[in-house]
């Protein structure tokens, strides 16, 4: 930018777009949040809340792809599609099918680390003064399950990605994991401890708590569903939402997958489908859990939270957002693991979680828009990356040099592929 600006327009009001708008606003800038406002229908909300659990593992893998078909027939598994699928699957399955070789993996992971294990120190950053949002982070570690022998073998490679890029984490056997958790009906085999993983105890909170620090520094919501940039002179002069057409110096495109479609306007192959993810919590469980879970061949994190006992997890391609066969799975796994346990109720929340066919977010200035600022795509690591994302926004708006190098999350990465 050739002139600070002073306003900034954020599309998008997850996880991502509120922390964005959160670091803008306290910078100075006047900032307006553009979104239609349902947060029990965001992906922020879904989440397990857990921060660096296992954020370097690319989704995206040479793994993945011959469990693909039994996927489309088989409810019970981590990861299956229904239908109506997406518009545009074929496409972004091919992309996909070439980000998980060997070689590309190793690059997303790398991508995914610069981001994803920076995000404890800039969400601390972020907060120091907001102390109502800072509290809601629990840096107590988490524990990768393992239920068999062979469930640990198949995660050793993964593992030691882990560690490979500092990750620190111990192997506990049954014994002491026995001591950790509380009684389980499933199998113990062992577990893996990241030390240095952390979660928030209330993800809705979190999104509230940054909603109001906003809104203290001055700055608007826009209860609207973003429908069209207006452009002129290769800058963005307006969003249109609803029947309001909002101005701004800056724009930044944070709406998850909703941004797709409008990247798409800009002339940018976005290869992105919403995965959709569920969370259950059981409220006043009989379960004492003092760490977050990640019981990784069912595909699910189990965190405590203020609410109770959140069960996360599954992801749904396909289906428009119906989740009642997720939820469902969810509370049989629970008591599969838990036993038979009592709970006075349950409280439940879906979002589509936007999956890139390369594991990697959208984010840094538009190649062809001075003033438009890409940042989504975060998968299901929108709460890890998010704070560590918005400070890449931010410095780029205040032509401030990057903190760190964002060339491999270019939004013009699969232009010309």
């Amino acid at each position: 930018m050739t002139t600070a600006p002073r306003s900034a327009v954020v599309i998008g009001g997850g996880i991502v777009g509120l922390a964005t708008a959160y670091d803008l606003s306290r910078h100075g800038i006047s900032v307006t949040v553009v979104d239609e406002g349902h947060i029990d229908q965001r992906a922020s909300s879904a989440t397990a809340g857990i921060i660096g659990g296992s954020s370097v593992i690319p989704w995206a893998n040479d793994q993945l792809w011959g469990r693909v078909p039994g996927m489309l027939l088989d409810r019970t598994k981590p990861l299956y599609l229904t239908w109506p699928l997406p518009k545009k699957l074929a496409s972004f399955l091919r992309y996909s099918l070439q980000s998980g070789r060997p070689d590309t993996v190793k690059a997303s992971a790398a991508g995914l680390a610069n981001l994803g294990l920076k995000g404890r120190a800039y969400w601390a950053d972020l907060l120091r003064d907001l102390p109502e949002a800072a509290e809601l982070f629990d840096y107590e570690g988490c524990l990768l399950f393992y239920d068999s022998e062979a469930a640990k073998k198949g995660d050793a490679k993964d593992t030691a990605l882990r560690r490979g890029f500092g990750m620190q984490i111990d192997d506990l056997t049954a014994d002491e994991v026995r001591q950790i958790l509380p009684p389980l009906e499933k199998p113990v085999f062992g577990a893996s401890s990241v030390t240095t993983a952390g979660h928030v105890v209330d993800p809705v909170g979190l999104q509230n708590a940054l909603c109001d620090g906003i809104k203290r520094n001055g700055g608007q919501f826009a209860k609207a569903r973003a429908e069209a940039l207006k452009l002129a002179n290769g800058a963005v002069i307006s969003v249109k939402a609803g029947t309001q057409e909002i101005s701004g110096d800056v724009f930044v495109l944070a709406a998850g997958q909703g941004a797709a479609d409008l990247g798409r306007e800009l002339g940018i192959r976005i290869p992105m489908a919403p995965a959709w993810g569920v969370s259950v919590t059981f409220q006043d469980p009989g379960i004492n859990l003092k760490v977050p879970l990640l019981v990784l061949n069912e595909g699910l994190a189990i965190t405590p939270s203020r609410q109770g006992l959140r069960v996360s997890g599954l992801l749904q391609i396909g289906g428009e957002g119906k989740a009642s066969t997720m939820q469902a799975r969810l509370m049989t796994v629970a008591r599969q693991i838990f036993g038979d346990f009592s709970y006075t109720g349950t409280q439940t929340f879906m979002g589509p979680r936007p999956l890139t066919a390369d594991s990697l977010p959208f984010l840094g200035q538009d190649t062809s828009c001075t003033n438009l600022f890409h940042n989504f795509g975060h998968g299901h690591w929108g709460l890890t990356q998010a704070s560590t994302s918005a400070s890449v926004v931010r410095n780029l708006i205040l032509g401030r040099p990057s903190e760190i190098d964002i060339s491999a999350y270019r939004p013009d990465r699969f232009c010309n592929q």
